[in-house]
């Protein structure tokens, strides 16, 4: 519901940046999740974030790698786990809930240490999409599965 949540916000503020305009109930739309995550102390930060724990992919030059969400939030997100990012850098951040796949650009704002990997912030930039994910046929396990659950 989160992911689904700052995907309609990105997208209706994607379509303010582009010139668009917005509607007067998708306006309203707006209004209430900026209300809803509106920052609770004066650090600079125009939105909270909310701590979540979900898996995701980081893709970007070089990079293609799992990761954990760990917090969320209209205005970014920050990932354990994670590779090296460098403050700028843009990647593309893959969130799988349901039957839909969330693709968020996002620019690199801060990097710590982590152990053997990195926890990373990120604010994005830009329109997310939503692809649907469909199934034609019935999935049988192949090479790809036994990879993935090796990971």
């Amino acid at each position: 519901m989160l992911v689904e949540t700052v995907f309609q916000y990105r997208t209706l503020i994607g379509k303010c940046d582009l010139g668009v305009g917005l509607e007067m109930d998708e306006i309203e739309i707006v209004q209430r999740i900026e209300e809803m995550f509106a920052a609770e102390r004066a650090d600079g930060r125009k939105f909270r974030r909310q701590v979540v724990e979900m898996p995701g992919i980081m893709r970007g030059d070089m990079i293609n790698d799992r990761v954990d969400v760990i917090e969320m939030g209209p205005g970014g997100l920050v990932c354990r786990d994670a590779p090296f990012v460098a403050k700028g850098e843009i990647v593309e951040i893959v969130l799988d809930e349901g039957d839909n796949s969330y693709r968020f650009r996002a620019r690199g704002v801060w990097l710590r240490d982590d152990g053997d990997h990195y926890r990373v912030g990120l604010a994005f930039v830009g329109m997310p999409v939503c692809l649907h994910k469909v199934q034609i046929s019935p999935h049988t396990h192949d090479v790809v599965d036994k990879i993935a659950n090796a990971a």
